[in-house]
């Protein structure tokens, strides 16, 4: 599944991180790694929040996927890509702390993906278009936008903490 490669690819960037190198900033006003994680985690916190709000309000409203249900929609993959929508400011419930332990990011990471992940069985049968939540940055999302757009989101950061990583400047262990 998609999802999975998602969270495969990030946590193996940050799989043998130190805690020097996840605290490191490549500028002042830039998120470290260690932060760019707790910004991942607080999301899909959210993401999978959202998702159980809508797979409980289509049990109740009934909205089930019939003949004329719409399959698929639009991947938010191409949204969430940096260079297609350059720096996002993130809303405060998903702001990070710096200098959280490393391990304990990591070990979040795949608890709060796997969050998200608990509550796709829940899809089946629902008609995920008719069940629709307002993003915090001005725009809709249908459920299965939500979902999809939890590991574009993985992967928009994946892609920041791989340029944090290539900065100069990096801490890197030796040996």
């Amino acid at each position: 599944m998609r999802l999975a490669a998602d969270l495969g690819a990030l946590t193996a960037a940050v799989a043998s991180m130190s805690q020097a190198e996840a605290d490191w900033k490549p500028a002042p006003e830039r998120w470290s790694v260690g932060e760019v994680l707790h910004h991942i985690v607080l999301a899909n916190r959210t993401f999978a929040i959202v998702a159980r709000k809508l797979i409980q309000q289509g049990r109740r409203a009934g909205p089930t996927a019939g003949p004329r249900s719409r399959r698929s929609w639009p991947r938010m993959r191409s949204i969430a890509e940096i260079g297609a929508s350059g720096p996002v400011k993130n809303p405060d419930r998903v702001t990070p702390a710096y200098g959280l332990p490393i391990a304990a990011l990591r070990q979040e990471l795949v608890e709060s993906h796997g969050a998200i992940a608990a509550t796709i069985p829940a899809l089946a049968g629902l008609d995920l278009g008719a069940l629709r939540f307002p993003h915090p940055l001005g725009f809709e999302l249908n459920l299965y936008q939500w979902i999809d757009i939890a590991g574009a989101h993985e992967r928009r950061h994946l892609a920041q903490i791989q340029a944090i990583a290539a900065s100069p400047g990096f801490p890197r262990r030796m040996g």
